[in-house]
């Protein structure tokens, strides 16, 4: 009966416990095909992000890899391509053995493939190192850094880094300073909050948590702002928004049950020891409010360079460098506010902690900067991008070595896409001989449009974008103007600035894989994965049409579904 009704809702029926596995395999088989042809037809090289992750107790690992280009049509595309198991130790030779397979399924040959955008483990060196003797590419010029976490090192090193430069003391005092610091890392007021904030993990203290800030908001005055009156969660970071009633919401409690024990005699009971402490006090907020505030400038950093946005604005490595430069500027004049400040001089004098940890932060943050110089890639991103053209020649004027060095780079890697073959363009039209001569002075022989540099007549000629623009819709609109300086602009502009991509598909996994799931095959969960995100990136509505559908016996033969772990 259903059958005489539709056909389609016959098949929509679940005929066994496999019936949704074989459903999502088929619907992946049936997507594949049209991935693969979009980054075959893009307009930019496929560059590629990758990160692991594993399940939570560790029994599996997972490669997210992701795929960063400009389709046929000129739309900027993050897509998820692939999430193969890793199995045995995750070394870089094994985890390039794995990305190569999937560039093989994914036809993505050396001459489409772009840059890589990872993070600062090692085995993701190793990794690049070895797919660039198999593919034949330089592994330090394609290999980039993942903003995001390339800044998080920076603000790690302000809050509790220890370099030996960052101390403004004579050598025979460094011993000491040293020690004074890794004690003020641990009893110090960031030290205290945080282990305030770590210890709320039950029930009952995030109850208690709770009942205190409802007693600092009934001292609020009523016509205090809405979000003083609103009831908080823990944020478990590194920096919190919290008001003062955070330092009572614990100490209050082990106060009581102190003195329950002392009354009976007995043995206090275990706890850490900012409980039996003075709490944190003003002055202690006052510390806390600074380090706040210095990491501000961290935190609007990292949204510049982990998110792509509608508009593509941002996320793109032309950013990186601005950003560095911008970081690098804030924290040495913060710093310089500091240098004429005796901190020992008497008992009121402000303390040294926050001068300590800036040069700290600018010792990492000039490492990273420098590297940097090892791939042209930036120095292209940042120059070619429609905004910044002229961005550099101004922020690196007091650098002639920087400039004369960054832009002989970018020329070796511009004189590559110069001797690609131009497309063909169509011949203008001459009307008649006042035209001829016309245009005999406007462009005479010798010094047509079409044999001057077009870079060089790109940034002479053309204006200063307006804030906001698109880089990548600004290039496509000038492609019959500038046909190999585009395709090298949007090659350099649809490089993702951070590797976020990855950490996006592993957070929409944990979300998949509650409890109850995490047995769930492999090739099922990335096969799951990969069609939702194929899906909502407009490859497929879902539906298979049947004339594309395998039967169950070959799906059984290729991939073993009646084997599969569904529960």
């Amino acid at each position: 009966m259903i059958q005489l009704a539709s056909v389609e809702a016959e098949r929509a029926l679940w005929a066994s416990h496999n019936s949704v596995s074989r459903y999502v395999i088929r619907l992946y088989n049936y997507l594949l095909p049209k991935v693969v042809a979009s980054l075959s037809e893009s307009m930019s090289k496929v560059h590629i992000s990758f990160d692991g992750w594993t399940t939570k107790g560790g029994k599996r690992g997972y490669l997210g890899i992701v795929a960063h280009y400009v389709d046929s049509s000129g739309e900027l595309r993050d897509l998820p391509i692939a999430l193969p198991q890793l199995t045995g130790a995750h070394t870089g030779e094994a985890m390039a053995e794995v990305v190569m397979a999937i560039f093989k399924q994914f036809e993505i040959t050396v001459g489409k493939l772009g840059y890589f955008v990872l993070d600062n483990a090692h085995n993701n060196n190793t990794t690049i190192n070895t797919l660039a003797l198999q593919m034949g590419f330089s592994a330090t010029e394609r290999r980039l850094r993942c903003g995001p976490h390339t800044l998080n090192l920076i603000g790690q090193m302000l809050l509790w880094g220890e370099e030996k430069e960052s101390y403004d003391n004579e050598e025979t005092e460094r011993v000491n300073e040293a020690e004074n610091m890794a004690t003020w890392r641990g009893d110090g007021p960031l030290g205290v909050l945080l282990a305030v904030i770590n210890y709320i993990k039950t029930p009952q203290q995030y109850a208690l948590f709770e009942k205190y800030q409802k007693l600092a908001i009934r001292d609020q005055p009523v016509n205090a702002p809405t979000e003083q009156h609103k009831i908080k969660e823990p944020v478990k970071l590194v920096v919190t928004r919290y008001n003062s009633y955070v330092s009572c919401f614990k100490r209050a409690k082990i106060e009581t049950e102190d003195a329950y024990a002392r009354s009976r005699n007995n043995k206090l009971p275990a706890a850490p020891d900012w409980m039996r402490s003075d709490g944190i006090n003003a002055h202690d907020w006052q510390v806390i409010a600074e380090y706040i505030d210095v990491l501000r400038p961290l935190k609007q950093a990292t949204k510049r360079l982990e998110g792509r946005g509608k508009s593509g604005a941002f996320g793109a490595i032309a950013e990186v460098i601005p950003v560095f430069e911008y970081l690098l500027g804030v924290y040495e004049d913060r710093l310089q506010s500091y240098e004429d400040v005796i901190h020992d001089e008497h008992t009121e004098s402000p303390e040294d902690h926050l001068a300590i940890n800036l040069r700290a932060a600018l010792v990492k943050a000039r490492e990273y900067y420098n590297k940097l110089d090892l791939s042209p890639a930036y120095y292209a991103a940042t120059i070619l991008h429609p905004r910044y053209k002229s961005y550099l020649d101004a922020a690196w004027a007091d650098k002639p070595d920087w400039l004369e060095s960054s832009n002989r780079k970018f020329q070796h890697l511009w004189a590559e896409y110069k001797s690609l073959p131009k497309p063909r363009l169509r011949p203008k039209v001459r009307h008649n001989d006042i035209d001829d001569a016309i245009n005999s002075f406007i462009e005479p022989a010798g010094l047509t449009e079409n044999e001057e540099d077009e870079y060089e007549a790109w940034k002479r000629s053309e204006p200063i974008a307006s804030e906001g623009v698109d880089p990548i819709k600004y290039w496509v609109g000038l492609r019959d103007r500038y046909p190999s300086l585009s395709k090298f602009a949007i090659d350099m502009l649809s490089i993702p600035g951070s590797s976020c991509e990855c950490e996006r598909l592993f957070s929409e996994l944990g979300d998949l894989l509650e409890p109850r799931r995490r047995s769930i095959s492999p090739q099922l969960l990335a096969a799951i994965q990969c069609d939702r995100r194929w899906i909502r990136a407009g490859f497929g509505s879902g539906e298979v049409p049947v004339k594309e559908a395998i039967s169950d016996e070959e799906m059984d033969a290729k991939y073993g579904v009646h084997k599969w772990d569904i529960s």
